[in-house]
């Protein structure tokens, strides 16, 4: 079991993730990491300020074996998309079909552009990307490398 405290000084929002010192049972250990941290990523110490915890983060590492991937799914083709509209890429505007998530089924295949919306986000499929619902119903994106002025 790995344990962290999330700690940063007070009147600052830099907050850096501290692992348990495993060399130490003092609660003090955080706060001499914490400030070693500190320094190496911004050069400088804050003398004087109080350190505040964040939140408190427990990881467990438990060894076994790796669970077997999920069967693929056929791939549906695409799906019907809601409606459409103007976007601009690097070619210039396009009228793109628009897709909401939760219609989208596993094996939905959809090439870019397009955009895929969500209550919580947009994603923008962009020029000659293809996104595929996995069976978990996660978006798998494939970009297509860019191609160079020279090939």
């Amino acid at each position: 079991i790995e344990k962290y405290l999330n700690m940063r000084y007070e009147g600052t929002d830099n907050a850096i993730m501290i692992l348990e010192c495993k060399d130490s049972d003092s609660p003090l250990s955080y706060a001499r990491t914490f400030v070693d941290q500190y320094h190496r990523e911004f050069g400088f110490e804050l003398e004087g300020r109080d350190l505040l915890i964040d939140d408190f983060r427990v990881r467990a590492i438990v060894p076994g074996a790796t669970p077997a991937p999920p069967p693929s799914v056929p791939s549906l083709g695409a799906p019907p998309a809601f409606g459409s509209c103007r976007a601009y890429f690097e070619n210039g505007w396009e009228t793109v079909s628009t897709y909401k998530f939760e219609d989208l089924k596993p094996g939905h295949e959809i090439l870019g552009p397009a955009i895929i919306v969500q209550s919580i986000s947009t994603i923008v499929l962009e020029i000659g990307c293809k996104a595929f619902v996995t069976t978990d119903g996660d978006l798998d994106i494939t970009v297509q490398p860019k191609k160079h002025e020279d090939d």
